[in-house]
């Protein structure tokens, strides 16, 4: 007889995994609830999902929870948070809102929670991360609650988010390839696995209670993995390779730790290099004790997904993406501090149109000041989409601009009008490619 649809409530429901989770349970017939900060995001993937709006670094007691978790059957956590930067702390997020949340349901009477953890959840990782999440499995493990706590290797999908997206822009390099020869080896898992996984938790509660570690049979170094992606996306194999020395992988960490508190969650952080530099790797018995089966292998699952063109301009896209921002930043800095520097030359070019000294000169001083704005605000990932939208429309009026009052510009042997466009178009480029995961 075939077990009656659920209400189940997925916590990071719009995410990597989470979404992948929503969309194959909504399609066998459950009733699916979204936990997340980015509400408006979520109903336009998956719109036959019911969303909750919320942060889970504000819901840390059993009481906060008590409305959402209202008429709900099954808890499945999908969340995370790769390291602490400003509104987000692993160990509050992690560990944390989720034991809060393992207590309410208990308290309401909620009988199955499916937490998705990570291959090396331990308390004595040396990051946060790794051990936040052990915290939480511990406390749902002993729970009263049916517990299903599955521990993934490095997952790879269709899609790409953080990690494999961080893979896909290496695998992309022209003519390059970087090796990373002082990490560990890496166990993968295919995203359909870890779905299928949780479909069978779901179907049988009792029968898959426990943790089980989700890996593929072979366990591969990172060049390997890379290598594999830039096979699957049809790039032609590197004439040369560099090998990169663990201080400057550390080094890089840390620079993207530093640009995590200007909103910028690069997957190239302390915490990732922690657990790529100690191996993920996994027990393969615990995958085919939930799966019934081996794991799919990296290479035979890649084969079931051919890339296409998409696939490699958004892995080159994504590669041309800081040095794009970081050329726009310096474009507008730039501008602005020589326009400061030198008003008088500035104004000089507009006050033989029809336009006085005086405006002219105010109109400098607008601009520069217009372009330094620019130019921190695209330092700052969460007005990054809006000050993109500002330097089209700044750039837009300086056209407008010059060729109402300088006209002579556009022959101008630099070509500073021509140049805007280029600008414009540039940022359009960013914006696309800054689009939600």
């Amino acid at each position: 007889m075939e077990k009656p649809s659920q209400s189940i409530l997925i916590l990071g429901a719009y995410g990597f995994i989470g979404s992948a989770i929503a969309n194959a349970l909504s399609v066998a017939g459950h009733r699916i609830t979204g936990f997340g900060r980015d509400t408006s995001y979520g109903r336009s993937i998956l719109p036959e999902v019911t969303w909750h709006a919320g942060d889970l670094g504000q819901y840390c007691t059993p009481e906060s929870w008590s409305t959402i978790i209202r008429n709900i059957d099954v808890v499945i956590n999908a969340s995370g948070v790769l390291q602490s930067s400003p509104g987000n702390n692993v160990t509050v997020t992690q560990a944390d809102a989720i034991i809060a949340l393992a207590k309410a349901c208990e308290m309401s009477g909620i009988v199955q929670f499916i937490q998705i953890s990570a291959c090396g959840a331990s308390d004595q990782a040396e990051d946060d991360f790794m051990r936040s999440k052990a915290h939480a499995d511990r406390y749902l493990l002993a729970s009263s609650m049916t517990t299903t706590v599955l521990r993934p290797g490095l997952v790879i999908g269709r899609n790409s988010y953080g990690g494999t997206e961080l893979i896909r822009m290496v695998a992309a390099l022209p003519g390059i390839a970087i090796g990373f020869p002082e990490f560990g080896k890496v166990q993968s898992i295919a995203l359909s696995d870890v779905v299928e996984a949780v479909l069978l938790a779901i179907a049988a509660p009792g029968k898959f209670a426990g943790s089980y570690e989700l890996v593929e049979a072979e366990s591969r170094s990172l060049d390997q993995i890379v290598a594999l992606h830039r096979q699957w996306l049809g790039i032609a194999p590197a004439r040369r390779h560099i090998l990169a020395p663990m201080w400057l992988v550390k080094l890089a960490a840390a620079i993207s730790d530093g640009l995590g508190w200007m909103g910028w969650r690069s997957p190239l952080r302390s915490n990732a290099i922690h657990s790529l530099a100690g191996g993920v790797v996994g027990d393969v018995r615990q995958t085919r004790e939930i799966l019934g089966r081996p794991a799919m292998a990296l290479d035979q699952y890649l084969s079931s997904i051919p890339a296409g063109k998409q696939d490699r301009i958004h892995a080159l896209l994504m590669l041309l993406l800081p040095l794009s921002l970081s050329v726009l930043v310096l474009l507008w800095l730039g501008s602005g501090i020589l326009g400061l520097i030198k008003v008088e030359e500035a104004a000089s070019l507009l006050a033989g149109s029809s336009l006085s000294h005086q405006t002219a000169e105010l109109l400098v001083l607008g601009g520069a000041l217009g372009d330094l704005a620019l130019g921190f605000g695209l330092l700052f990932r969460k007005c990054v989409r809006l000050t993109l939208v500002g330097t089209i429309l700044l750039s837009a009026a300086y056209l407008i601009g010059g060729t109402l009052f300088t006209p002579e510009l556009w022959l101008d042997p630099l070509a500073p009008l021509i140049k805007a466009l280029a600008a414009m178009g540039l940022s359009l480029t960013c914006l696309i490619a800054l689009d939600k995961r």
